[in-house]
């Protein structure tokens, strides 16, 4: 194979013979169009780095996710969308079937397709990898059409099924999803809070997951899934409830971090009345409750907080925010509001023990948490120098794998 890969218009003779030859070529598309975001975010050459990439991935998988004996170009010059020509069985009298190019794509989306995702890191800002798609389709040889208007109508076949495929595949996760909803299904553990110098637990933060088999079961994929369908605030309705329900196991001394949506903060079945019982339901007294929102969305909704925080406080509750170094300049609207806890974000404790700038952000958010009387957690701590470092610099409480993992407690 070249140094790069050529566009199919200067493949068009080796194509043809085989075309003429065999009768049939079977095509399998892999269409990483979505990539060209890249250039439009960060420019041509940017791009052609991820280009570069990609080729040396099919360089080091030919032999492995396909056969050395596959055509593989691109639909274009500069083409983000690959395609592979499948060689001919080793029974070189067998055609290709549906079957043989349901198993190439089959293979190809559990390995080739990951590893051709991830190679736009870091351009690509989703901490998961953009969805790349797959087709098949089968080019049957005509003697009276030009062979490229044979091999262009096979790969707009493989296209059109990619694109079928997909539409399939956001329905079934959306039916799970609104099953998930419907029976609240989520599935809630609750990960330990510790004071970091006696390592005793303060307080537990409710993590949702979806349901063992339904294909959601990681936070990204359930919340992610929410996010694509408009189904957000519905979703984190119910975990909110399912946290507060579920919480019976938890010594009654702990509190408990429950994490929130802005708009959810007027739910009116969290508010007055209804929310009153629900709690007497549930058995926790609102001085246990700790609502827990992200930094980001602390300052993209300062007024709605600063107008409705006080309602939640002066029942009891308390206010943390969630990842606070990810936008450092809004410490000072954080500072406003005056929440009981600050979650430093999970980015500036990893390798805090080496790293001299994560080092000063934590002493700048110790200093907020000072000023303003609200205790500092570390979250993610996942080894015991993070642990120590964290501990000598004086953060109140830390919370991570290495001190405890989730756990979900017994119905």
């Amino acid at each position: 194979m070249s140094e790069v890969v050529l566009p199919f218009h200067e493949r068009l003779p080796e194509l043809e013979k085989e075309l003429i030859d065999r009768g049939s070529l079977g095509v399998v598309v892999l269409d990483a169009s979505c990539l060209s975001a890249v250039e439009d975010e960060y420019g041509t050459d940017a791009l052609e780095e991820v280009r570069a990439r990609i080729f040396k991935l099919f360089y080091e998988q030919r032999g492995k996710e396909f056969r050395n004996g596959d055509l593989l170009c691109a639909d274009k010059p500069r083409g983000l969308r690959f395609l592979f020509f499948l060689e001919r069985k080793r029974r070189r009298a067998l055609p290709f079937t549906l079957a043989d190019l349901r198993a190439v794509r089959a293979r190809m989306l559990a390995s080739l397709v990951p590893n051709v995702a991830r190679s736009a890191f870091p351009y690509f800002k989703t901490k998961t990898p953009p969805r790349l798609e797959v087709g098949y389709g089968i080019a049957i040889y005509n003697p009276l059409l030009h062979p490229e208007r044979i091999v262009q109508r096979a790969v707009a076949e493989a296209l059109d099924f990619a694109a079928h495929q997909k539409k399939a595949d956001e329905i079934m996760v959306l039916e799970r999803l609104q099953d998930i909803l419907l029976r609240e299904r989520v599935v809630t553990a609750y990960q330990p809070i510790q004071r970091m110098r006696e390592g005793t637990v303060m307080g537990f933060e409710a993590l949702s997951r979806g349901p063992r088999g339904s294909g959601l079961e990681g936070a990204e994929a359930l919340f992610g899934a929410a996010t694509n369908h408009n189904l957000l605030i519905e979703l984190d309705r119910l975990c909110r409830r399912r946290a507060l329900l579920s919480s019976g196991r938890i010594p009654s001394t702990s509190k408990i971090f429950v994490n929130t949506l802005p708009a959810t903060i007027r739910d009116p079945q969290f508010r007055g009345k209804a929310l009153i019982e629900f709690l007497d339901k549930a058995q926790v007294s609102p001085d246990r409750i700790v609502i827990e929102i992200t930094e980001n969305l602390v300052i993209e909704n300062y007024g709605l907080f600063r107008e409705t925080m006080a309602y939640f406080t002066d029942l009891g509750m308390s206010f943390a925010v969630d990842d606070v170094g990810t936008g450092y300049s809004g410490l000072e609207s954080i500072a406003r509001l005056k929440p009981t806890f600050l979650k430093i974000d999970i980015s500036l404790v990893r390798d805090v023990h080496v790293s001299p700038v994560n080092q000063a952000m934590v002493q700048a958010i110790l200093t907020l948490g000072r000023n303003i009387g609200a205790k500092v957690i570390a979250e993610g701590i996942h080894n015991g120098e993070e642990a120590q470092a964290l501990k000598e610099m004086g953060v109140d409480y830390g919370q991570g794998y290495f001190l405890a993992p989730p756990e979900t407690p017994p119905e």
